[in-house]
């Protein structure tokens, strides 16, 4: 933990400048962009031109290019050690929550309830609702009977019972969640699966809780393109058909410019 907590410091403080690579993969760096390859299948590599990058070492290498996009504004890496405590203090900063709900955010969130449309009725539970937004945009829906929300955080429920007076708002632990067995016609998880330790526990429980032709609906980021340092997980998206294990994928769509990914699991 104390490395991956290190890694994480050095992707924050110097990732603009920086490509930080994982001791788990081999490959070659090329104005810049980091390129997986596998180096047993005899690839020919122009080391001038190319800085080769061996397995079982970290590799800090500058980045030659530079790219602004990476820059991330205070409020999505003011939170990276993903405790309680940090996300109390996150949720209950007023001008954090209205930075970290900016426009482009407000987007996302929308663009995914209007791709999900079709599977969002009777009742909905949001499992890491943070600031309550997206249950408040699902609020309206006509087919949705009753809304619920959970969160680990004392301020994010607080918030969310103010924001949306209608909701059932509980704080609760993502793998024990104090729901019975099919208690939900939807389960939504949004940007919360890339924090934990152990996200296929997690996963087992939205689906417990979620009843026999529901459906779960998940995003995460598209871990071959995020750098997040306060993240523990980086699917692509094969990867995280394979954390589903199996489960029946009904639809599947990139947002963002292939920043995130959206799964909709039906629970069998």
């Amino acid at each position: 933990m104390l490395l991956l907590f290190l890694e994480k410091v050095l992707r924050r403080s110097v990732g603009k400048y920086f490509s930080i690579i994982r001791k788990t993969k081999e490959g070659v760096i090329r104005y810049g962009i980091f390129t997986e390859v596998n180096f047993s299948d005899h690839e020919v590599i122009d080391k001038k031109k190319c800085l080769v990058i061996e397995k079982g070492k970290y590799k800090i290498a500058p980045r030659e290019c530079p790219n602004e996009s990476l820059e991330r504004n205070k409020a999505c890496q003011s939170v990276i050690d993903n405790s309680q405590s940090s996300f109390d203090e996150f949720w209950s900063d007023d001008g954090v929550v209205s930075e970290y709900l900016g426009q482009a955010r407000q987007q996302f969130y929308s663009d995914v309830l209007r791709a999900c449309g079709e599977y969002l009725r009777g009742r909905v539970i949001d499992v890491g609702c943070g600031p309550g937004f997206v249950l408040k945009v699902l609020s309206p829906h006509e087919a949705v009977e009753a809304l619920y929300g959970v969160d680990f955080s004392r301020f994010s429920i607080k918030r969310c019972r103010e924001e949306l007076p209608i909701g059932m708002f509980l704080m609760g632990d993502i793998y024990h969640l104090a729901c019975t067995n099919d208690a939900f016609d939807v389960v939504i998880c949004m940007e919360t699966l890339e924090h934990l330790e152990r996200a296929p526990e997690a996963i087992e429980e939205l689906f417990r809780i979620c009843r026999k032709g529901g459906h779960v609906i998940m995003t995460v980021p598209n871990g071959a393109r995020d750098e997040y340092v306060g993240h523990l997980n980086f699917w692509t998206e094969q990867d995280f058909r394979g954390v589903l294990d199996g489960r029946k994928v009904v639809k599947f769509q990139y947002f963002q410019e292939g920043m995130a990914m959206m799964f909709i699991a039906e629970c069998t």
